[in-house]
């Protein structure tokens, strides 16, 4: 399978995520190696379907082996942190190699007309991820993209779970407000969901 190729012919920002998140798989399945998980702004992407605009691929996972993977493709450079394909309009980061988060939470996301498949990061953990900017960025969006995603996945998400791990992360309050219906203050247009 050329999933260059498939990313190349692509002009929808979400399958091109999904199509290198497979890419990756396949290539650690080969390896006999834990996939990369989808993460961040690209999670949220993936998970409201293109409504947040992320701009970069954001993976948790073994980075060598990503660096490998890409540059060996001849479409990647490798620029600080980050691996760029203009080619295929890519903008890639492997901020850690440890999930902040449950790896049985992670989501499998199927390309059936490849047999192929990726990974995303729970719901929950996503959430999660999102409070945290919120109430220590301060970040009135993250806050608004909480409350949507909580509000989108409601009957799919393990309140139990969420809760325990909003007292981990000291996030519990915000989480608290959200689900009683209170709001924040009004945010910026930017990336804003609308209520």
């Amino acid at each position: 399978m050329d999933y260059a190729e498939r990313i190349r012919q692509t002009t929808d920002e979400v399958e091109k995520l999904i199509l290198l998140g497979a890419w990756l798989t396949e290539e650690a399945e080969k390896r006999r190696i834990r996939p990369p998980v989808v993460v961040g702004g690209s999670a949220v992407e993936i998970y409201t379907l293109g409504y947040y605009r992320s701009g970069d691929i954001d993976l948790v996972g073994p980075r060598e082996f990503v660096k490998e993977v890409l540059l060996s493709s001849g479409y990647f450079r490798e620029k600080g942190r980050f691996f760029i394909s203009d080619e295929l309009g890519l903008f890639v980061e492997v901020p850690d190699d440890r999930l902040d988060g449950s790896y049985e939470k992670v989501r499998e996301v199927k390309v059936p007309e490849l047999g192929a498949r990726a990974y995303v990061i729970g719901i929950e953990d996503l959430i999660i991820d999102r409070l945290k900017a919120c109430v220590f960025w301060k970040s009135e969006d993250d806050c608004l993209w909480a409350k949507y995603l909580l509000e989108k996945y409601k009957g799919e998400i393990d309140l139990d779970y969420l809760k325990e791990r909003a007292e981990e992360e000291k996030v519990i309050a915000k989480l608290e407000d959200i689900l009683r219906g209170r709001r924040g203050r009004d945010a910026g247009k930017r990336n804003r969901p609308q209520p």
